[in-house]
């Protein structure tokens, strides 16, 4: 499995300078590449492969100011890209596919700068400092050796085969972004499962067959996601009394809101990973939540929180790949009435919800109702799979007609 080391460079300024001047250069490798594919495609033309677009812009004058390692890579990923995108095409799973853009301002018509790529065996980060390699003429331009040594701040949490390294800018700051491949880690051979119910005030609950459970998330997360939103409302009515529809600040706002909403959903995973380890759990049913985007009969707050706050693709992706570092098989599961469903009885009723508490009608099972929803997860994945709900215990289900 791959995964991605991110650190924080320190350049000084003349190394800002050699920066932002290479990756002006990786945008107009990209933008040469991708002329060349439109103007084949508008005109019917087979398109160049990667071999034959290298041969036909390995001589322009950016591409050697810019140097073979990071040149070769650019035309490779727009290659891949690109062949990506026709058997979409061919494949018919989309009625519109469209072409790649240029890195342009069209207002300006200048071209603006974009990340830099790096072949895997073109740079090696070191215990304080990254070696990137430099073209002969940007050696020559500012009297640099052979070695392009950056200081950096972080640490690299994986270890494995090197892949491809990007450079990116943004925030004004420089980032490296090294991608590792590591071996994938075997799941555990235990009997303890777990099933999760995800919800939007507190995002994960967890129950465990061994009886152990866990809510994680609260309504701060929501206040300070709606605080948030409300700075960005009123700016946004703020630029269109003058007659604007973007500016630096609600981009700004924008990002910051993004970062606290990573943040959060890193913290609240570490948090349930650290569950789930302590318990040993091996297996991890999650109750999935595709299509609830369509349902139209919520609330305009509920499904502001729905399309904005909860991201639950993004949470999926985040707690998917922390299973496999840790080798819990990961499950998702329909979690159709699992929330009103009595674990003990069976009984369904909506009545059986009082707010976020869960009181049977029937039986008189007290318990919080995201509680509930994921141990009726727990137990669907595992009567999917034929295995007993019982802690320690795996028998084959048997029918009685």
């Amino acid at each position: 499995m791959q995964r991605t080391n991110t650190i924080r460079l320190m350049p000084t300024k003349n190394q800002i300078k050699m920066l932002k001047e290479m990756m002006y250069l990786s945008s107009c490798v990209y933008n040469m590449t991708n002329y060349i594919v439109r103007n084949q495609f508008f005109n019917k033309e087979k398109v160049s492969s990667f071999f034959d677009l290298q041969q036909q812009i390995q001589y322009k004058e950016d591409y050697q100011m810019l140097g073979r390692s990071y040149g070769l890579p650019r035309i490779q990923q727009y290659s891949e890209t690109n062949n990506a995108r026709f058997k979409l095409i061919k494949s018919k799973r989309q009625k519109h596919v469209g072409l790649p853009k240029y890195y342009k301002n069209r207002k300006t018509n200048t071209t603006i700068p974009s990340h830099l790529l790096i072949d895997n065996s073109q740079y090696s980060i070191k215990k304080n400092y990254i070696c990137i390699p430099l073209s002969r003429q940007m050696r020559k331009k500012y009297h640099i050796g052979k070695t392009f040594k950056i200081k950096y701040n972080g640490i690299l949490k994986h270890k494995g085969k090197q892949q491809r390294g990007q450079i990116h800018f943004k925030d004004n700051k420089f980032y490296m972004y090294q991608s590792v491949e590591i071996i994938d880690k075997p799941i555990k051979d235990t009997n303890i499962k777990a099933g999760v119910d995800i919800g939007i005030k507190r995002f994960l609950s967890i129950f465990i067959n061994n009886n152990n459970d866990k809510i994680i998330g609260s309504k701060r997360f929501l206040r300070q996601w709606k605080y948030l939103t409300g700075l960005i409302e009123k700016e946004q009515r703020k630029i269109n009394l003058i007659g604007k529809r973007v500016s630096n600040k609600l981009i700004k706002l924008y990002r910051d809101r993004t970062k606290y909403q990573n943040n959060l959903f890193n913290n609240i995973v570490a948090k349930m990973m650290r569950v789930l380890v302590r318990n040993n759990v091996s297996e991890l049913y999650i109750g999935d939540v595709k299509g609830i985007r369509n349902q139209n009969k919520k609330s305009k707050i509920c499904n502001q929180m729905i399309n904005n706050y909860w991201s639950f693709d993004k949470l999926y992706s985040k707690i998917e790949n922390k299973c496999q570092e840790f080798g819990i098989n990961f499950i998702k599961i329909t979690e159709e009435y699992t929330s009103i469903t009595c674990p003990i009885c069976g009984n369904r009723d909506k009545s059986n919800c009082k707010d976020r508490i869960f009181v049977c009608s029937d039986c008189d099972y007290i318990e919080h109702r995201d509680i509930v929803g994921a141990r009726n997860i727990l137990t669907k994945g595992m009567c999917d799979l034929r295995t007993s709900t019982h802690w320690v215990e795996v028998n084959p289900l048997e029918v009685i007609i």
